[in-house]
């Protein structure tokens, strides 16, 4: 039986014994268990290995299906539940959107400090947005007065 220090290793808890919680564990994957008695009365105590909770849930997650090919062969694969993959992209889209709201308060703030017209820096955003849904193709000014055209829809 392996060791660690002066605590056996073990693979799994013996009857009788219980996962003792109030010590945390100083090896990674196992927690400590007592033999249940008091430090007084004989209590023992050792490292048992835990299972990872966390790949159960994922398992648990996820739907075994079975996918039949031309040639009749049945495969078994994991699909992830589609709610799932559109909650994430959700949330991808509102933190794209903070993160773009935030460019503009800034941008607004510096016309303010700068006394340009925050106006106009909105209607230019305007027209920008507008022209997404109306063209095909975006016309951007570059710095070094290149204009550029940038199909959006292909």
């Amino acid at each position: 039986m392996s060791k660690y220090r002066d605590w056996e290793l073990l693979e799994k808890l013996p009857e009788g014994w219980k996962i003792d919680k109030t010590a945390g564990s100083p090896v990674h994957g196992y927690d400590f268990c007592t033999n249940g008695k008091s430090v007084f009365n004989g209590q023992k105590r050792a490292l048992v290995k835990v299972i990872d909770k966390e790949n159960i849930v994922i398992e648990s997650e996820c739907k075994n299906i079975e996918v039949q090919n031309n040639e009749s062969k049945k495969s078994k694969e994991k699909i992830i539940d589609v709610h799932c993959v559109r909650a994430v992209n959700e949330l991808a889209r509102k933190k794209f959107e903070e993160r773009i709201l935030n460019d503009i308060l800034v941008d607004l703030m510096i016309c303010e400090i700068e006394g340009w017209g925050k106006e106009k820096y909105i209607n230019e955003l305007k027209k920008l947005i507008v022209g997404l849904l109306n063209n095909k193709t975006i016309i951007a000014k570059c710095i070094n007065d290149e204009v550029l055209q940038i199909p959006l829809f292909t």
